[in-house]
């Protein structure tokens, strides 16, 4: 496994945040972590801001509580806190203000930890009799903090949650002083005929939305720093031969492919919306998209990459729509967003099926004993 570890505190400082940007969608890349910080700057500073403070808040606590520096250095210890902060003051669940920065950070640090503790479960209950390698923690973390603190925070009334939950009830007063809520009536939506520029817009947006902002050209960025997912740390090792190594098949290939899966994964996720009929404002902003762009990226780099392996994260990444719908019936009740729930609970399942499916190669995630 590279290490990123360089005993030069300004170049592991350098590794530790853009790593940590480039881990949101399971890559370590600094290009892809400045590439994907510099779209994010385009279509929000508030977005940008958050993304770096809440990454090296994450890092620095793994640090202060002494967690393998290589790891941080790789950038594991920045992705799930990264994600938590933005949602809980950059995205759109609530409301900007100091209180909610504050709490924001506090959610960071708190994700750092719940990151090493189902790492911890995860390593060990996998493992038998010593053989075969733990399935990975994913968004894990970010995911089930997120949602206890959010649902948390809506008791203390900080603003935070679903804002459509909002628009779609409304609380009416009824009999007995008993106060019920009642979904609002929807207006019909017009249709929408699709241009081929519409939906390639709309697949980028799926694209961005893997941090919670709708933009095409942000996922421009995003799309292209995938496909330049240099690892770099040979070259800054003084190697300049391996200036290739590849972030995104760790290093087993000089393919780079992983720009190609985030369109490929955001498509499936769009065109089974619009197969489906969910609200063409939904499809087009891309909150059905960025789940299966990160199902896709993961299966076809945790697991080696092949024809079967495609297929296979293809069938995954339709699978997470479904999913995806399931979550969003369930948690609207409590205000909830999906997040990368979908994400986690599919990748997952098609990772630990590896064991038993002789056809499919296993990987750096779940692997036979």
């Amino acid at each position: 496994m590279t290490t990123f570890t360089t005993g030069n505190p300004i170049i592991d400082f350098f590794y530790i945040l853009f790593n940590g940007i480039s881990e949101v969608p399971l890559i370590s890349s600094a290009i892809t972590g400045i590439l994907i910080l510099a779209g994010t700057t385009l279509a929000s500073r508030r977005a940008s801001i958050m993304m770096i403070t809440s990454g090296l808040t994450g890092s620095a606590v793994a640090i202060i509580l002494g967690a393998d520096y290589n790891m941080v250095t790789m950038g594991l210890f920045g992705y799930n806190s990264i994600l938590s902060g933005m949602a809980f003051w950059s995205g759109p669940f609530s409301k900007s203000s100091r209180t909610t920065f504050v709490y924001s950070i506090f959610v960071a640090a708190i994700t750092a930890i719940i990151l090493m503790s189902v790492t911890h479960l995860l390593r060990d209950l996998f493992v038998i009799d010593g053989k075969g390698t733990a399935i990975p923690a994913l968004t894990s973390a970010f995911v089930f903090t997120t949602w206890f603190l959010m649902f948390a925070g809506q008791r203390i009334r900080l603003g935070i949650g679903l804002r459509t939950a909002e628009i779609d009830y409304e609380y009416v007063l009824k009999s007995q002083g008993k106060i019920e809520r009642v979904e609002k009536p929807k207006p019909n939506e017009p249709s929408s005929n699709w241009t081929v520029a519409e939906f390639f817009k709309s697949t980028l947006n799926g694209v961005s939305q893997i941090t919670f902002i709708s933009n095409w050209k942000t996922g421009i960025f995003w799309v292209v720093g995938l496909s330049l997912s240099f690892e770099i740390a040979p070259v800054l090792a003084g190697n300049p031969s391996n200036w290739w190594s590849n972030a995104y098949s760790s290093s087993s290939n000089p393919l780079f492919l992983a720009g190609a899966m985030a369109l490929w994964g955001s498509g499936i996720g769009l065109a089974v919306s619009v197969l489906m009929k969910v609200p063409n404002s939904e499809s087009k902003s891309g909150v059905h998209g960025f789940n299966p762009v990160l199902v896709m990226i993961a299966l076809t780099s945790f697991l080696p990459l092949s024809l079967i392996t495609f297929l296979y994260a293809t069938f995954a990444a339709i699978s997470s729509c479904f999913v995806t719908y399931f979550l969003q019936n369930y948690l609207s009740k409590w205000g909830l967003p999906t997040l990368t729930g979908p994400f986690v609970f599919t990748t997952w399942g098609f990772i630990m099926a590896v064991y038993g499916f002789h056809n499919i190669p296993a990987g750096v995630g779940w692997a036979r004993p």
